[in-house]
């Protein structure tokens, strides 16, 4: 078994003679038999050991196995207890799903102290054949297919090779001591079902039931791994990013192959589910103003894309700016406001027109002037337009995306529009030939918060 070991650890290029390993070793056959192979290669490593606390004494019992173990072989060991129950309460986790989160965030803390390569756990054949099972059972996509990958960022998995059968041999040929787990007898556990009943009554239909999945799990990364390259050139295609939200292309969507598969892999990084996925692909004939929403994230259906954002708290207060008020911020909006003169008014007539910096006549203004956020009814007279216009209306004409609607501020003096600021002024308060003083006010963004 040896010599499939290090063919293995070759061939997914697991890591080099050199690397040090934290060794995750819970005193079970499985974990007692990676110990044993990696003393035997001589490899540079420290066994890990997590005490849940779950089982009493047992618990106890099985730290001070692996402690002992280390011990009479001069293997440095680490370990550490943890309050599982507590922990899973606390944070309406399983208790599978706390112990996991518990053990890994430990590793990974563990091998930066040491300052190791990797942390080497004993997952086997069987373990990624339950995986698959166990997701096929609740749902999954083509990644949870492939089963439990031999090598994921700092995680490698030197036995997926061995079946649980070859590793029962290797502990009755090399005599190795060991713990059993309680609790693994038990069906309560959703894994231990699998393996004590379902994954039984499949191996009557195929005897060879594990040398079957090792040849499709092969096969199926092979085919996630080219589904993933499809997958990034459709992200590549259809998304553009602008104003803290993300844009994809409803046309490009729609004329992609399995657009809807490929729409629902890049749409559950923003926490949006199965049923939502096909939900909003069924919007992209459908007319725009639809919001769907997760968590994390609002997306938002466009007129010629979706449009998702992170989900906000922030609301936005109504601001008083007095008088000879130089520089104000405002939600990451900057504004810097000066007295300015008739000459330098003419000047940037002349210029490329910016709609960041508003130009008034200041006699025009009352104070204290006030920013808000814009309301259904608002109006005003757009510069260059005699009659009244909403904004709502405006914003549809300057096709301002949904998710910016609600960020656009306006200034005000007293109940009157001045400035859709970033946008346009007000026809009321442009300078004039008349006019004596001016006011320029220039907004900044500091945040990528507001339309422009």
């Amino acid at each position: 078994m040896l010599h499939s070991f290090l063919t293995y650890i070759n061939e997914q290029s697991l890591f080099t003679p050199t690397d040090k390993i934290v060794l995750a070793v819970s005193g079970g056959k499985d974990s007692v038999v990676l110990l044993d192979l990696f003393r035997e290669a001589k490899f540079n490593f420290t066994v890990a050991h997590c005490n849940f606390q779950l089982r009493g004494k047992d618990s106890d019992q099985d730290a001070e196995f692996v402690k002992q173990l280390c011990a009479s072989h001069g293997i440095p060991f680490r370990a550490t207890a943890f309050p599982t129950q507590t922990f899973a309460r606390n944070h309406k986790l399983s208790i599978e799903m706390a112990a996991r989160q518990l053990r890994y965030e430990w590793f990974e803390a563990l091998r930066k102290e040491l300052d190791y390569q990797y942390i080497a756990t004993a997952h086997h054949l069987n373990d990624s054949i339950e995986t698959i099972l166990l997701n096929l059972t609740k749902g999954t996509g083509i990644s949870g297919l492939r089963g439990i990958l031999a090598k994921k960022g700092y995680i490698i998995r030197p036995l997926l090779f061995a079946s649980r059968a070859d590793i029962e041999n290797y502990v009755a040929e090399k005599q190795l001591a060991w713990r059993e787990d309680s609790s693994n007898a038990s069906n309560d556990y959703q894994r231990n079902l699998l393996r004590n009943e379902v994954v039984p009554l499949l191996k009557k239909i195929n005897p060879n039931l594990e040398h079957t999945f090792a040849r499709n799990i092969e096969r199926i990364q092979a085919i996630e791994s080219n589904f993933q390259k499809n997958l990034s050139e459709f992200k590549k295609a259809i998304s553009q990013e602008a104003n803290d939200a993300l844009f994809l292309k409803i046309e490009v969507i729609q004329n992609w192959q399995s657009g809807a598969y490929f729409l629902e892999e890049t749409l559950k990084e923003f926490g949006f589910n199965y049923f939502q996925s096909k939900e909003i692909y069924r919007s992209l004939c459908k007319s725009s103003g639809k919001a769907f929403h997760s968590g994390t994230h609002t997306l938002t259906k466009d007129r010629e894309y979706l449009i998702i954002t992170p989900k906000e708290e922030t609301t936005f207060e109504e601001l008083l700016i007095d008088k000879g008020t130089e520089t104000l911020d405002y939600y990451g909006l900057q504004l810097q406001i000066s007295n300015t003169s008739i000459e330098d008014w003419q000047n940037y007539l002349n210029t490329a027109r910016n709609s960041d910096i508003l130009w008034v006549d200041a006699d025009t203004l009352n104070y204290p002037l006030r920013i808000r956020p814009w309301q259904e009814g608002d109006w005003f007279i757009p510069l260059g337009m005699k009659g009244k216009k909403k904004i709502s209306d405006f914003l549809v004409d300057k096709k301002v995306p949904l998710h910016l609607k609600k960020k656009t501020l306006l200034l005000c003096s007293d109940d009157d529009i001045v400035w859709v600021i970033g946008q346009r002024t007000d026809e009321r308060f442009k300078v004039t030939q008349g006019t004596k003083q001016i006011l320029r006010i220039h907004a900044m963004r500091t945040a990528n918060e507001f339309a422009g």
